[in-house]
C-alpha cells in the first residue's frame, strides 16, 4: 500500500534504547545513505535511523541499482559511529541476522543469510544491505549501513524477476512497516551491542544462518570461479570468511569480493 510511513506509531512502539531514538522520515531522496553522508558531523547522532518513503538512486554490491516503488517497501539506513573501523563485515552479517530474525516473525519460511550482504528466503532475494564507512583518519567519522526490504514491491528488474521476491508474497497477513522496522531495531541494537562488546558467540549465531555453512561449495573470488570445492566454516571473531580446501588447508578470507556457490547434491 503506498501510504505515508507513520512517524508518530512508529515512535511510540518503538523499544529500544538508543538506535533510532533519532529518526528522520523523507518523502523521497535519492538515498538515504547519500543523505548521510552528506549531513555534517556536529549533526550526526550514533544510532540515527533514516528512512526514505521513495528512494530513486538506491544502491546495491558493486553499484547495482536497487528498485523500490514508493510506499511499497523499508529502505532505511543506520547511521553508526562506532569507536573502531575493525570487524565491520561482521557488524554488516550482525544487521543481516537482525534482519532474518524480524522477518521471520511475519512468515513461517526461514530467512537465510547470502554471503557477503543478501537475506533470502525461499532462495529468493527478499533483502540487501550496504555498509559504507567514512573515516577520519584511522577513525571512523560514521558507518552508513543501507537495508532494503521487498515488502510490497511487484516491479522488479529482468534479471531479478526469477530471484526476488516480496515478504507480501509468502506472508498471510498485511505487513505493517512500522511494526517490521521496530522490530528490526530492536534486534539491530541488540547484535550491535554483542558486536561492540566482542561477544565471542556472535559469529556463532552468525553461522547458524549462513546458507552453504558446513558444506563443500564452490568458491567466486573477483568474479573467477577457484577449482575444486572448499568447506565453508563461516565467519570468525574478525568477520573474516573461512573455508578449509580438499587439502585440508584453513583459507581466510577479509575483502567481501567472494561469492559461495551451493553446489546441487
Amino acid at each position: 500500500m503506498d501510504k505515508p510511513f507513520d512517524v508518530d506509531y512508529f515512535k511510540n512502539n518503538l523499544r529500544t534504547s538508543w538506535l533510532g531514538s533519532e529518526f528522520i522520515y523523507i518523502d523521497k531522496v535519492d538515498s538515504t545513505n547519500n543523505w548521510l553522508k552528506k549531513l555534517p558531523s556536529r549533526d550526526l547522532v550514533h544510532g540515527m535511523v533514516v528512512l526514505a518513503r521513495h528512494q530513486t538512486k538506491g544502491r546495491g554490491q558493486y553499484q547495482r541499482r536497487w528498485l523500490a516503488s514508493p510506499g511499497k517497501n523499508l529502505t532505511f539506513t543506520l547511521g553508526l559511529c562506532p569507536p573502531t573501523g575493525n570487524r565491520l563485515t561482521l557488524l554488516t552479517v550482525a544487521v543481516a541476522l537482525a534482519v532474518c530474525e524480524a522477518l521471520e516473525e511475519f512468515t513461517s519460511q526461514k530467512a537465510l543469510i547470502k554471503w557477503p550482504n543478501d537475506v533470502v528466503i525461499n532462495g529468493k532475494k527478499i533483502a540487501g544491505i550496504l555498509t559504507e564507512c567514512m573515516f577520519m583518519g584511522a577513525t571512523p567519522d560514521r558507518v552508513l549501513i543501507g537495508v532494503g526490504i521487498n515488502i510490497g514491491e511487484r516491479n522488479f528488474e529482468v534479471e531479478l524477476s526469477e530471484n526476488a521476491i516480496s515478504l507480501s508474497d509468502i506472508s498471510g497477513e498485511p505487513i505493517v512497516h512500522e511494526q517490521l522496522l521496530s522490530k528490526i531495531l530492536v534486534r539491530t541494537e541488540d547484535l550491535y551491542m554483542q558486536w561492540h562488546k566482542q561477544n565471542s558467540e556472535l559469529h556463532n549465531k552468525i553461522n547458524r544462518k549462513m546458507i552453504g555453512y558446513g558444506d563443500w561449495v564452490t568458491l567466486k573470488v573477483n568474479g573467477e570461479i577457484l577449482p575444486g570445492t572448499f568447506k565453508f566454516l563461516g565467519v570468525n571473531e574478525k568477520g573474516e570468511l573461512l573455508t578449509l580446501n580438499e587439502e585440508l588447508d584453513v583459507n581466510t578470507f577479509t575483502h567481501e569480493q567472494v561469492r559461495i556457490i551451493e553446489n546441487k547434491k
